[in-house]
This record gives structure tokens, sequence and C-alpha cells, in this order.
């Protein structure tokens, strides 16, 4: 792979996302059969050590799940334990 930014053939790849202070989850959201609770996907990106450019974010295993697009906001009640 060549970074199409600055040409540069240094990509680390599958570079996992860590996890947030705030909330303790990064990723993707997804309902779970399990009494519909959200479920975190891990998401790992592919970075060029060049110019820093993340080129590509994915997940690993399996994409047939219920999406969440709602994002987690204090009038949703959704991520938020006050």
């Amino acid at each position: 792979m060549k970074c199409p930014y600055c040409g540069s053939e240094r990509i680390e790849k599958e570079i996992a996302w860590g996890r947030s202070a705030e909330n303790g989850t990064t990723g993707l959201k997804y309902k779970t059969d399990f009494y519909r609770t959200d479920g975190i996907a891990q998401v790992y990106s592919d970075l060029c050590l060049g110019c820093g450019t993340i080129l590509r974010s994915y997940i690993i295993g399996d994409t047939d799940r219920d999406w969440v697009h709602e994002p987690d906001t204090a009038e949703s009640g959704r991520g938020f334990f006050w």
C-alpha cells in the first residue's frame, strides 16, 4: 500500500483503537440480542508513518449487525448515567 498524500510506503497496519476515559468504549456501536443493549465492535486503522494520515479504518469480523446510527447525547439518554 502507498499513501496517496505523501507517497510513503511506510504504512502501519491493524492499529487497534483504544478506550476513552469518558465512557470506556471506542468503536462502532451495534444492538445485541441480549436485552437490546449496545455492543462495541473493535475498530482498526492503517496509518501512514510518513505524514500521519489515517488511510483506512475498519472492523475485523461480523458486519451483519444492527448498527446504531444515533449519537450518544444528553437528549437521547443514550450513554449518559447521571
